[in-house]
């Protein structure tokens, strides 16, 4: 089990945000087990069996009873937003074999066999932020499926604070939000990680709602789940570590670091060994150091040490000095690597010299807002500015400011120089006291680091290094460089027609407005104010504002305590209820396959919102595979029960906004006659929605039809091409309305329902563009926050669709789209924002019509 601690005593942002781990992060690294002590070390992972799972989807279900106490303002269908939202980043892994997938509430001690996860709420005691752990064996137990060894994961858990009046603090802090991303990662089968990235302790984490993952993140995940091949759009980098005496150093971190970009690393293996992989096409230096002292505490509150097919563990090598490849000291003349897709980079090994111990570890870097000008200071004893971490810096600013301090209350050591990679290095200021220098102040010591920065270094995060003349220590993703000042917020006005006002400034099209932990349709927007939609409330509510921006700013920084920011107060509304749920239950799958059919559920006083919506049945033996509104009281959802399911009452529950309502679901006996559906998928794409026009395949069980076999759509017969025991192949008329539609297998011997989507031909993407023109794809790479046009063929330029029936996603999740327009040689212009980073990874960006897809368009986005 992974605990995450708190250490640090200083208050920065806000009295709750003093969230920094007592546990230094283990570098990208899982939970590995070799098969011998002897060698080859060839690591062994524990993971989720994605065959033993339903649509490849881990399920993760929410304790019912929620936390016992919360912060003013804050709510348990807020803490849910949070989880959902967590869960929602790891589902967006690029090239991901395995779903993660939100479950709903579940009943207190919820008896289910297929392989999960549950997320609980406790109280963790002093300094603890949350709790990851999969429930791996003492004694490991090797499995092979598909020619790939490992050991799995059957349960996993996520332990989240029961009071969020305590750290993390309440939900709608972007620090629940990164530490319940950080708490799913464990639970899925990471480690920690030195690179600032989700798996990383929260004193050098830099990740954001903008960028839950970073390249690090992805890279391991992908090594658990990827499909194959998808190492092929990276690179790799392997080579060894050893002392000078030449013998092997285990759990060294190496780490692949760009002057700009994301660093992914990994730990040595028994023998010093190590291989990289997962590096996005970049140009990379290489170093290595060892794990802090208290890597590995004595309550096993660190890491969990790799070990035998015994159960025995590792142990790790002795502490050496940091150096860049090959063995300097000086970044500035350590060796760049290049990469490209498929690249494999062999033989970059180390030579290090073992000392006591590293000369610094844990370091916080912070900068500081100024409320005035909602900018940031270089001359912060001037307004006694609070300050912020992750530390900001504005480009446009010229002489900027940032602070370093060791996690308290240690003191921190004084180095010769600090550099930010790319940018320049500063010297002591009692040296030569001009920009670049760095001064130490204060009891315990600080830091303080001048430099003169231009817009042309960009944005993004960035990277220091501190030079102790004998060694080094490297925090990635030290600093963010941003172009503006943090959004703000001075006040929300209700309309009077169920819509808000958000006034402030520094907002742009990237600007994404939550209420609580959930966001608002945004409707327009302007510098200055932002006009949304509220997500749906309950009688009375209070919600939170904050302002998020793509650049990983928020308006939160600007206020020492949450309740300070502005708040919206819902006015009465009545309580929504589940009428009824048709019908009640749903048998369990049989013989390796999962039992699918459609739940119709209607509610009094609902507020369903398409998009907003979302159903669980609260176990993992359930999954909601598809939910579509009908009407505000109305939904109707596709159900897939697991074969062995465990029979009986769960709960299912209904998710719209902050309104939650729940109702018993009955889990019933196999039925061994009933054609068994897994899925309903295009034979032209491979989508869930068929097109007018086209050819459906259903895929399964018991699809033998006889002579009284049929299917048919809204209760039309349709006309069968194909059929077997596990395929029908069908053809879609013409002339069906588009929308949710009915869809009844019969094999003669029973019949089951479910819903297909069916849609008009969907958009093609013919090329995708920035802002300045410049073409955006697989080799030229967009950034978090840029405003892009995807250029399509396919729709009329003059009836062109509403926005509300267009939809673009990358990597599966959501952008913000701006604008709808005619363009040349007859195709169609959508505007979208970039909002979430995906740290240099290649990605498929799709268009969506009414629930359609085009074909997918691979660009890299930063």
């Amino acid at each position: 089990m992974i605990f995450e601690t708190i250490r640090r005593s200083r208050l920065l942002v806000t009295a709750l945000a003093v969230a920094a781990l007592a546990i230094p992060a283990e570098a990208y690294y899982h939970y590995v087990y070799f098969s011998s002590r002897g060698g080859p070390f060839s690591p062994i992972y524990g993971r989720f069996d994605v065959t033993k799972l339903i649509d490849s989807t881990v399920v993760f279900c929410v304790n019912g009873s929620g936390p016992a106490a919360y912060f003013p303002n804050d709510s348990f269908p807020s803490v849910i937003a949070e989880i959902e939202q967590a869960a929602a980043a790891w589902n967006a892994v690029p090239n991901s074999a395995m779903h993660v997938a939100f479950g709903g509430l579940e009943y207190n001690g919820q008896n289910q066999n297929t392989p999960g996860g549950d997320v609980v709420f406790q109280d963790l005691g002093p300094g603890l932020l949350g709790l990851g752990s999969p429930n791996l064996p003492a004694t490991p137990q090797f499995a092979t499926v598909n020619g790939v060894t490992f050991v799995p994961i059957s349960r996993s858990t996520v332990i989240l604070t029961d009071n969020t009046s305590i750290q993390p603090g309440p939900s709608y802090l972007e620090m629940f939000f990164t530490t319940a991303v950080h708490e799913f990662g464990h639970a899925l089968g990471l480690q920690h990680t030195w690179t600032a990235s989700a798996m990383s302790q929260d004193v050098i984490r830099n990740t954001s709602r903008s960028r839950p993952l970073d390249a690090d993140d992805i890279a391991s995940f992908s090594e658990l789940y990827g499909v194959q091949g998808w190492a092929n759009n990276y690179g790799t980098i392997s080579g060894r570590v050893a002392y000078s005496n030449g013998s092997p150093v285990s759990m060294a971190s190496v780490v692949a670091i760009p002057l700009v970009g994301p660093a992914v690393s990994t730990l040595t293996n028994p023998d010093g060994s190590y291989t990289i992989h997962g590096l996005p096409p970049n140009n990379y230096l290489i170093y290595v150091h060892p794990l802090p002292p208290d890597a590995i505490a004595s309550n096993g509150s660190g890491l969990l040490l790799a070990a035998d097919s015994n159960g025995l563990p590792f142990q790790p090598s002795g502490s050496f000095r940091t150096v860049f490849y090959p063995n300097t000291l000086d970044p500035s003349q350590a060796t760049s690597v290049g990469l490209n897709p498929g690249s494999n980079m062999s033989g970059y090994n180390f030579t290090v010299q073992a000392n006591s111990g590293p000369p610094a570890y844990d370091f916080l870097v912070y900068s500081f807002p100024d409320t005035g000008t909602h900018n940031y200071t270089y001359n912060a004893a001037a307004i006694n500015p609070q300050m912020v971490t992750p530390a900001f810096l504005n480009v446009t600013n010229g002489a900027s400011l940032f602070a370093v301090q060791a996690n308290p209350p240690a003191s921190t050591p004084v180095p010769q120089s600090i550099s930010i990679l790319g940018v320049g290095t500063a010297d002591s200021c009692a040296l030569a006291n001009v920009f670049p220098c760095f001064l130490s102040y204060g009891s315990p010591t600080e830091l303080a680091g001048y430099f003169n920065l231009s817009p042309s270094m960009g944005i993004g995060p960035r990277h220091l290094v501190f030079n102790f003349g004998n060694d080094l220590y490297v925090v990635p993703d030290g600093l963010n460089f941003v172009q503006q000042g943090p959004p703000y917020t001075t006040s929300v006005v209700a309309n009077g027609d169920g819509t808000a006002t958000v006034v402030g400034g520094n907002f742009g099209p990237d600007s994404r407005v939550f209420f609580d932990g959930l966001q608002a349709f945004t409707i327009s927007q302007n510098s200055g104010s932002i006009a949304v939609n509220p997500p749906p409330g309950t009688n009375g509510q209070t919600s939170t504002i904050t302002v998020f921006n793509a650049d990983a700013q928020n308006s939160m920084q600007f206020y020492l305590a949450p309740q300070d920011a502005p708040i919206y107060q819902y006015g009465q509304v009545a309580v929504p209820q589940i009428a009824s749920v048709n019908p009640l239950g749903l048998p369990a799958g049989l013989s390796g396959a999962p039992a699918t059919g459609f739940v119709d559920i209607t509610a009094t006083n609902g507020n369903f919102v398409p998009g907003q919506v979302t159903v669980g049945v609260g176990t993992t033996d359930v999954t909601v595979t598809g939910v579509w509104v009908l009407a505000p009281n109305h939904l109707v959802v596709n159900i897939s029960v697991a074969p062995g399911a465990v029979l009986g009452t769960t709960e299912l529950s209904v998710i719209s906004g902050f309104q939650v309502m729940t109702a018993p679901f009955q889990i019933l006996p196999p039925n061994g006659v009933l054609p068994l559906v897994s899925g309903v998928l295009s034979a032209d794409s491979y989508l869930p929605t068929v097109v007018r026009g086209g050819y459906g395949a259903v895929y399964g069980q018991n699809l033998q039809m006889g002579s009284a076999g049929t299917v048919a759509l809204n209760g039309q017969p349709l006309t069968v091409t194909f059929t077997s025991g596990s395929q029908i192949n069908f053809v879609v008329p013409a002339g069906v309305p588009t929308g949710p539609t009915p869809l009844t297998v019969s094999n003669g011997s029973g019949s089951i329902t479910l819903i297909l989507p069916i849609g008009d031909p969907p958009p093609a993407i013919q090329s995708v563009s920035s802002t300045q023109g410049t073409t955006v794809d697989a080799q030229h790479a967009a950034n978090v926050g840029d405003v892009l046009s995807v250029y399509v063929t396919g729709f009329n330029p003059n009836a062109l669709p509403a926005l509300s029936r267009l939809g673009v996603t990358i990597s599966g999740l959501p952008m913000t789209i701006v604008s709808i327009a005619p363009a040349v040689n007859g195709q169609s212009q959508i505007q979208f924002v970039l909002g979430q980073s995906f740290a240099g990874s290649q990605v498929p960006l799709a268009v969506w019509l009414d629930g359609s897809s085009s074909n997918p368009y691979t660009i890299t986005a930063h």
